[in-house]
């Protein structure tokens, strides 16, 4: 709880009132050379922006890199980046420093001037490692640490699945699934084995809840969640396609946790949920433990 605290207090991230439709999200996902950042090198960087719960399919981010490490050949079937088409990828400075700006450009409010922009916040599944792939190729390439208000979707998974309840899903909530154009973190290595069909589910129908708590958490990876959330999957481990689908599952949990609560989400209660869920996965302790 301090920690939470610490965080909704600092001033480095949204006001914890600001409404949730109001801010402005970068759903990022990355692919690596392997799982250690300390010796594996980032191959890919995906990321996409939404406008409240909107997906801006006009604000894309896709940056190849070329890893100082080599590309085993074991990680190609998860990751799909073959060792030639790496070795022609950009400069890793060149390609976080251009994220950068893309992330500045985000930020910005149209017409403001002065440079004035509204805090992004990041999303992702596991976004720790995303994180720290991202923290260790901007020291490497010498570049000055980031930091950004973060969400993690995992996260807001576990606590609506562990909260939800059939008489909360049955409450008719507005939900908007809205994107701004059109195009199509993932779990970690090794990928995952393709996981039974689950019959689709009508976004925000009585069943939504029911489909997620029937999920067992040691399972619940982006493509099994997205699935139970009614998204089309067709794809794993591309880094731009996998950022998307993140964003989609986002889109669809923000309206189950709003049903909890009996209102529109604020980003307190984004963090709060967060929050949560790591404290429980971390103890071990009732839904939350993996």
């Amino acid at each position: 709880m301090k920690r939470l605290l610490r965080r909704l207090l600092s001033g480095s991230g949204p006001d914890p009132a600001t409404p949730v439709r109001g801010m402005v999200f970068v759903s990022l996902d990355c692919e690596m050379t392997g799982l250690n950042p300390a010796r594996d090198d980032l191959l890919a960087v995906g990321a996409v922006a939404l406008r409240g719960t909107r997906m801006d399919l006009s604000a894309t981010f896709r940056g190849l890199l070329r890893p100082a490490c080599p590309v085993r050949p074991e990680g190609v079937p998860v990751h799909g980046i073959l060792p030639g088409e790496a070795a022609h990828g950009g400069e890793a400075a060149a390609q976080l420093a251009r994220l950068d700006t893309w992330l500045a450009g985000c930020a910005a409010v149209p017409g403001a001037g002065n440079g004035a922009g509204v805090p992004v916040v990041l999303l992702g599944w596991c976004l720790g490692l995303d994180e720290a792939f991202l923290a260790a190729g901007r020291k490497r390439a010498g570049l000055p640490a980031r930091t950004h208000p973060r969400c993690d979707v995992l996260d807001l998974f576990r606590h609506v699945r562990a909260t939800g309840r059939p008489a909360a899903c049955n409450t008719p909530v507005q939900h908007h699934l809205e994107t701004a154009g059109s195009v199509s973190s993932s779990d970690v290595y090794p990928a995952p084995p393709l996981a039974p069909a689950l019959a689709p589910v009508v976004p925000d129908s009585p069943d939504m809840c029911a489909s997620l708590a029937d999920i067992p958490l040691k399972d619940a990876d982006l493509y099994v969640v997205a699935r139970a959330l009614g998204v089309d999957v067709h794809g794993a481990h591309d880094a731009l396609d996998d950022a998307c689908l993140c964003a989609q599952a986002f889109q669809r949990l923000v309206p189950l946790l709003e049903r909890g609560l009996g209102r529109r989400a604020v980003w307190g209660d984004l963090a709060r949920a967060a929050d949560a869920a790591t404290c429980g996965a971390r103890n071990g302790g009732g839904a939350f433990g993996l």
